[in-house]
């Protein structure tokens, strides 16, 4: 029972189509209150003539990759070609990325999948005689030999004599400019001046496309295509800053560069994106809502009754009464314990379920398991900076993100709070944030140390006794 159980909570994207899909996939968005971003995402293509742009956010574990799955399905059906591509797998999350990076991964990740998609059909299609990977390096031969007849210098140790060198060597371009900083620079160093040349390469590498599909399967079909997980493009700690102003220069200086011709384009993109580029429509894929945007945080039911339906779509009617020696139709004691800490996070609760399962030596499980589960999820929350349970605070007050400015030092430390699901993203018709609720005491303790610390100091001021020494009586 409990090996099944452990089994059905993995954390992993949902698939439509397989029996994963229909056995856990719980239909959160028709809540009252709640938006279906499947809806939202499909109409604006629907209602598109020929090609479309949007931006599309989630935070780690909010559900974003199985939402576009189910937009992918339901586009297809539809009579749409929809090619997914995860950029992880073309893109280093860790390393800044460039505008001319982007344009030739995108090229070459739609020229995979779209022959990966016509090889799978029921009379497999060979749509394109090159791949955009060998049109590039002649597009690469090409810029060379006309830097070199301009009478360009290119030695040994330009960036482009690196570039055509490490191609003519049978470096696979691909993995070089996912895995190799060296070469990566050295081509966005030769694609510098030359952006709008490039960008009319990647153009007319999808005008071919779109037309070679049309010629097969006629000028109605249109051509969907979702780049996920832009969103994790984070760096690591001595980078952070260089990878973050790297992705706001793409996406707030470079949008119009990708917009691709008769092409639906679906980008996600990193939620704190929106505070840098104010106006910008990303839509963003919000917690599951348990209260009210209100002083009290009063219970809101039907998000409750949500959570409840998620956790009896997983583990089924007979684990719920085994694990939590319920039937989930009366009083929920135990279930909706665990509920109550999740914050609305599904990330956070299959966490959870999968914690009691490995720590129960007996069911229904006791309290203490629960409270260990509880306890060793808070210690992922911990420590918590002075300073950032002061601005934590501001935000569980004021219920905005209460950032200071956009300096890179500030979008860090609140895409910090946001990827750690510190600090939670709802909506009830108007979006707000609220911080996590195994936050709040620690927040709330650290607060009231910090103002005790400066009524002290006040006080030892207005009698003239020294802050480091205790006052003689």
């Amino acid at each position: 029972m409990l090996k099944g159980i452990y089994r059905k909570v993995k954390d992993q994207p949902l698939k439509p189509g397989t029996p994963e899909f229909d056995r856990f996939y719980q239909r959160i968005y028709e809540i009252p209150g709640k938006e279906d971003p499947v809806d939202f995402l499909q109409k604006a293509i629907q209602f598109s003539e020929y090609e479309s742009l949007q931006l599309f956010s989630g935070f780690r574990g909010s559900g974003k990759t199985t939402e576009l799955f189910r937009l992918k399905q339901r586009l297809e059906q539809d009579g749409y070609i929809v090619l997914y591509v995860d950029a992880l797998k073309y893109i280093s999350p860790s390393d800044e990325i460039d505008i001319s990076d982007l344009l030739i991964v995108l090229a070459g990740a739609f020229s995979d999948a779209l022959d990966e998609w016509a090889a799978q059909l029921d009379e497999p299609v060979k749509l394109a005689q090159e791949t955009y990977w060998e049109r590039f390096k002649n597009f690469l031969t090409k810029t060379t030999v006309e830097l070199n007849e301009a009478g360009v210098s290119l030695g040994a140790e330009s960036p482009a004599s690196q570039v055509l060198g490490g191609l003519k060597g049978g470096l696979d371009l691909k993995l070089a400019i996912k895995e190799s900083p060296t070469f990566r620079q050295n081509l966005q160093k030769l694609m510098a001046n030359r952006i709008g040349e490039l960008r009319a390469s990647v153009i007319e590498f999808f005008e071919d496309g779109v037309k070679a599909v049309k010629e097969v399967w006629g000028d109605e079909k249109e051509i969907v295509y979702i780049f996920d997980s832009l969103e994790q493009l984070r760096g690591a700690l001595t980078n952070e800053e260089g990878v973050l102003k790297s992705v706001e220069r793409v996406f707030a200086h470079h949008l119009n560069l990708l917009r691709l011709p008769y092409i639906h384009a679906i980008y996600t993109v990193p939620p704190w994106l929106q505070f840098v580029m104010q106006g910008s429509d990303i839509y963003l894929l919000p917690c599951i809502r348990l209260w009210n945007n209100d002083a009290e945080r009063t219970h809101y039911e039907p998000g409750w009754e949500a959570v409840r339906a998620l956790v009896l779509k997983r583990i089924g009617q007979e684990g719920c009464e085994k694990l939590f020696g319920c039937k989930l139709v009366e009083p929920f004691t135990s279930a909706d314990d665990l509920i109550a800490v999740c914050g609305g996070h599904f990330r956070d609760l299959l966490r959870l379920l999968g914690d009691i399962v490995r720590r129960a030596d007996a069911l229904p499980i006791t309290p203490d398991v629960l409270n260990s589960a509880v306890m060793s999820l808070s210690d992922d929350y911990s420590p918590i900076a002075i300073e950032d349970a002061l601005w934590l605070a501001k935000i569980g007050e004021h219920r905005t993100p209460m950032l200071p400015d956009t300096k890179s030092e500030s979008i860090s430390r609140l895409t910090r709070f946001l990827d750690t699901h510190v600090v939670l993203y709802l909506t009830n018709g108007v979006k707000w944030f609220d911080i996590h609720p195994l936050v709040r005491g620690e927040v709330g303790k650290l607060v009231k140390l910090q103002q005790d610390a400066q009524m002290q100091k006040a006080a030892q001021l207005q009698t003239g006794t020294p802050a480091d020494r205790p006052a003689q009586t």
